[in-house]
């Protein structure tokens, strides 16, 4: 019998989407990081006789019922899912999982905090997170996230049940993948770098990179692909060696590939002898691909995910950064990375057990296994994105910058409609639960106030029939007690003819 379960997913791995579709309809999630996740995931819960279907990022509490209905399943991978910017989609997915009664889990997730991790940026939407974790443990053993100083957030808040598993994405390969370092990397070697767009650093790494070195900028984010597609201008920075505007040489020449699927993106890195930079998810397509990288942590949700599971990192702010891409290729240590993989991996598969669901990589699921991955082959996925405006005249490049820009404009003005749409739905709720809570309890005191009534009447009318008795047997006493004096007086009385007898005598 097959089983369908559905994912949080923007898209399955088996659909090809182009770029203006992917940009217009966000099957990124925003940045394609999402997908490589979402991928290993997919896969992951893919097992004989089993669909699995994307939720396309919608999730509300109205379609709980639907979802109760038509699937056996959910399964929710997230990423830095306890951050202010995602409050209302975590408040609407713990609305949905709260009305759920199929089996489901969370698939790992995390606190996107600063590096010494201070929570306080997370003070404001605690209720909201305090909300999820017990949606979440209602339906699931634990809560499973993606390093400790997630695992310690969430238990600063109270909640002991937390397993940490990484991240999802680096069971793709299975148990046994691996990393190999070549001892040195050569100049002019092809190398990739990513870049975290809104905290841009790096300057002098990726100026080395592009003078030494046949260097490919892989972007992530929905700024970057509407610069490529549209010549749009969505960063200001005043660094010129970073890839953040249009003149630089990464979109002039061409050279700079956004990926729209995470299997191609995969298997490009694969062909890079190093790859380096501050993206989570464009380190860990590296490492899916067997190339060596070094991550740029520069916050909780990029630290903790590269010391748990080994991949070489530096700490942005408290170490320097190295100035040249030897210098961090020297970092690029995968010994810890390799050694503990499988018991990470078996970490992950005794959480999913725990919870009844099985993975493909568990025995018996080779057939399913293998399926999976030829279908994966089949799809004619497209190619990376490269800049479309080069060839363009000026004026048509530019008219097209400014239509879209105006477009993004409408769409964050529409986005911010919605938001705040949704904080006053998500107040009027409050609103209303407050209000309900408070007729609930003014009800119960009625109630309460009633059954105290009645059962005062009722002891009123128990007294009322104790008294009427108590009146029947004074009556009844005083009856007696009116005949014993009648016999009393009787008694003592003189007989009027003794008395007629007693006064003759009487001188």
């Amino acid at each position: 019998m097959s089983k369908r379960y559905l994912m949080r997913l923007g898209k399955t791995p088996f659909e090809a989407v182009d770029a203006f579709h992917t940009l217009d309809r966000n099957t990124l999630g925003t940045n394609n990081g999402n997908l490589v996740y979402g991928a290993a995931s997919h896969k992951l819960f893919s097992t004989r006789d089993t669909v699995v279907d994307a939720n396309r990022y919608k999730i509300n509490a109205a379609m709980a019922d639907r979802v109760n209905d038509e699937y056996d399943g959910f399964i929710l991978p997230l990423a830095n899912a306890f951050r202010p910017e995602f409050e209302n989609e975590l408040l609407r997915t713990a609305q949905f999982l709260e009305r759920l009664t199929i089996p489901f889990l969370m698939l790992s997730g995390g606190a996107q905090l600063p590096p010494d991790g201070d929570p306080a940026s997370l003070r404001k939407m605690e209720p909201t997170i305090r909300r999820f974790a017990r949606a979440v443990l209602d339906g699931s053993s634990k809560l499973s996230v993606r390093g400790e100083m997630s695992a310690a957030y969430l238990r600063s808040l109270g909640f002991d049940d937390v397993v940490v598993v990484g991240c999802p994405s680096m069971t793709l390969h299975g148990p046994g993948h691996r990393v190999e370092v070549p001892d040195t990397l050569q100049p002019g070697a092809p190398i990739a770098y990513n870049l975290e767009t809104k905290d841009p650093f790096g300057g002098d790494l990726i100026e080395d990179a592009e003078h030494n070195y046949l260097a490919t900028y892989l972007p992530q984010e929905h700024g970057t692909l509407e610069l490529m597609l549209w010549a749009t201008a969505p960063y200001s920075e005043a660094d010129l060696r970073l890839p953040l505007d249009s003149s630089h040489q990464q979109f002039a020449s061409g050279q700079a590939e956004f990926y729209l699927d995470a299997y191609p993106w995969i298997d490009r890195l694969a062909e890079m002898d190093f790859s380096f930079g501050a993206r989570a998810h464009g380190n860990i397509a590296a490492v899916l691909g067997g190339t060596p990288c070094v991550m740029l942590a520069h916050d909780s949700r990029t630290f903790e995910l590269a010391r748990y599971h080994g991949i070489p990192y530096v700490v942005r702010g408290t170490e320097p950064l190295p100035a040249t891409v030897q210098e961090l290729y020297a970092l690029a240590d995968f010994s810890e990375f390799n050694r503990g993989h499988t018991e990470r991996f078996q970490r992950l598969s005794d959480f999913i057990h725990e919870n009844g669901f099985e993975h493909i990589y568990d025995p018996g699921q080779e057939s399913a296994r293998a399926h999976y991955e030829a279908r994966i082959r089949r799809i004619d996925f497209p190619p990376p994105v490269r800049p479309t405006w080069q060839d363009r005249p000026a004026d048509v490049a530019h008219r097209h910058a400014v239509l879209q820009e105006r477009s993004n404009r409408q769409k964050q003005q529409q986005a911010q409609l919605r938001r705040d749409l949704g904080r006053l739905k998500a107040h009027s709720n409050d609103q209303l639960a407050q209000l309900t809570e408070r007729v609930d309890q003014a009800e119960k005191r009625a109630a309460a106030a009633v059954r105290r009534a009645e059962a005062a009447e009722q002891r009123a009318t128990r007294a009322e029939k104790k008294l009427a008795a108590i009146d029947k047997r004074v009556a009844k006493v005083s009856a007696e007690a009116q005949r014993a004096t009648d016999r009393s007086q009787r008694a003592v009385r003189v007989p009027t003819r003794l008395r007629g007898l007693i006064s003759r005598l009487r001188p």
